[in-house]
């Protein structure tokens, strides 16, 4: 997110601007200083912003401008101050308006023309009919910005500096604050949205910030798809869903276009009846009751937004990640470590997609998918541990403080609904361990041990990335179980429906997914701060 302060010449664009940078503690940048930096780099001559434009004429220098305004973009969690004049350049006009708050400060033409003069008026403005002249550059840039811009403020004699300051720090964080409250919105640069409910027409997501010209197909997003659709084997629910996706908007000729992805899939098999008994009770395990004290209504059909098929949007934008980030040799896989305290003795990749239940070993997924299948047969549900690995990518991934890699990745499989634990490395074993055991030794070529996960102080090592993520047992079981009603009256509750046994074996392309997402986004956030 960047802040685009503009305005007309005496609206105290760089002033303010500084003060502003300085109360949010984020970078200032001003394009006239990065064309004056241009300029001396293409000519070795030292110049003012306004001797340029005297040298080289208007034309020259609103293409110099365009060079400063694509240098700028190139920066983030910063204070852009422009000139007005910018904007006028529609290209220039769309690079400053992607993922940015526009500020306009604007004036009495009268007052900040005497500001301007004290200072010195610019040559273009000097000379009879200069402030007619000015006058009319502040209409334009008016028309150019005001109906874009997310505030404007007047500035006047008699507002301070700071007290307009201190105004535009409260209207800032409002409007962040209210821009951020997206809760089924997910990422800063690389941003997926997902809607749709589990009995509703369809599910699905609106995926932005991915550059034109990837290779895209649906194919691509079906294969992942069908890793988490209903009805695979024995061990999932038995609904009946293809999960066909259709791409709506942001791929042309089998290529990204660089606008929003809109993807989706529409729902055929789902049976609302099952659950009209209900519509005034909560099921144990499930966020019914969560979801109707802080809303004060929810979707009893299947959960809504809070079932799993939710996260068939999560899959879709994943994909979509993860094609992205193969290319570039980064390699992410999940597969089932344990199922029901039956666990894993072996890792071989191949298998994982060999057996229902996505075990990297064979012979133990036999057990485990018994273990299931015994629990189906009880009427009851298992749980367990999925193991994922995040290959190949490189060092100096994440950002401290608060946006950690290893942050950032634990809130994103938390969001999964059935996730309950997740360690990074050694995990809670840490906790017994001594220093000279836990610490990784460094050699030339990396690391001799990865206790640590492949994260240090927020930020990747090199090394594989290695979590292990708890999933609970599927709370819906077809059993009698004890609960409440909607007047908070006991009662007793026999779920029907369509369930899964073991959620374990469908999460695995959801935990893949959001992976995916948290690396691609940091790596772009990375590439926006090396520059």
């Amino acid at each position: 997110m960047k802040i685009i302060i503009t305005g007309p010449k005496g609206s105290g664009k760089t002033t303010i601007g500084k003060k502003l940078a300085n109360k949010l503690a984020i970078p200032f940048i001003e394009t006239d200083q990065i064309i004056e930096n241009l300029y001396e780099q293409k000519y070795n001559k030292k110049f003012t912003f306004r001797e340029i434009f005297n040298e080289i004429g208007n034309d020259a220098f609103r293409e110099l401008e365009s060079e400063a305004v694509e240098v700028a973009s190139k920066n983030d969690f910063c204070i852009i101050s422009t000139g007005g004049g910018t904007f006028y350049k529609p290209k220039s006009k769309n690079i400053l308006r992607k993922n940015s708050l526009i500020i306009l400060l604007d004036g009495d033409n009268k007052t900040l023309w005497d500001r301007i003069k004290s200072d010195g008026l610019p040559l273009f403005l000097q000379g009879d009919g200069g402030f007619q002249k000015y006058v009319e550059r502040n209409i334009k840039l008016k028309e150019s910005v005001e109906h874009i811009a997310d505030i404007s403020f007047n500035v006047t004699d008699t507002n301070s500096k700071l007290e307009l300051v201190n105004k535009l720090e409260e209207e800032v964080s409002n409007i962040l604050s209210l821009s951020m409250f997206s809760p089924s919105s997910f990422g800063e640069i690389i941003r997926t949205s997902t809607f749709g409910e589990s009995h509703g027409k369809a599910v699905g997501a609106i995926f932005d910030g991915i550059k034109p010209g990837i290779e895209l197909t649906e194919e691509i997003i079906q294969k992942e798809l069908d890793k988490r659709r209903p009805g695979q084997s024995k061990v999932t629910t038995p609904r009946n869903e293809s999960d066909k996706v259709q791409i709506l908007s942001g791929v042309f000729e089998g290529k990204t276009t660089g606008s929003s992805i809109c993807m989706i899939v529409f729902n055929k098999d789902q049976d609302s009846s099952k659950y009209d008994n209900l519509k005034d009770i909560f099921r144990p395990g499930h966020a019914d009751y969560t979801f109707f004290k802080k809303y004060g209504n929810r979707d009893h059909r299947g959960g809504g937004r809070s079932s799993g098929r939710e996260t068939i949007g999560r899959v879709a934008s994943g994909a979509i990640a993860k094609k992205i980030l193969k290319d570039r040799g980064i390699e992410i896989t999940a597969y089932t470590e344990e199922i029901d305290g039956i666990k894993g003795e072996s890792v071989d990749y191949s298998q994982i997609e060999k057996n229902p239940v996505r075990a990297a070993d064979s012979n133990m997924a036999i057990k485990m998918e018994k273990a299931i299948l015994n629990a189906k047969k009880n009427h009851d549900s298992v749980g367990g541990i999925v193991k994922l690995k995040i290959e190949n990518l490189p060092a100096g991934i994440g950002d401290p403080v608060f946006f950690k890699l290893d942050a950032k990745l634990g809130m994103s499989l938390f969001s999964i609904g059935a996730v309950k634990g997740v360690e990074f490395g050694v995990g809670f074993k840490a906790s017994k361990m001594k220093g000279s055991e836990n610490n990784d030794p460094m050699h030339s070529n990396g690391f001799k041990t990865n206790n640590a996960g492949g994260i240090l102080g927020g930020i990747s090592n090199g090394e594989t990335i290695d979590i292990r993520i708890a999933v609970k047992p599927t709370p819906s079981i077809f059993q009698p179980q004890k609960t409440v009603n909607k007047n908070n009256e006991d009662t007793e509750i026999n779920i029907a429906g369509r369930h899964d046994p073991c959620i374990v074996p469908r999460i695995i392309p959801v935990i893949e997914s959001m992976a995916a997402l948290v690396i691609l986004d940091a790596i772009e956030i990375n590439e926006r701060l090396q520059r």
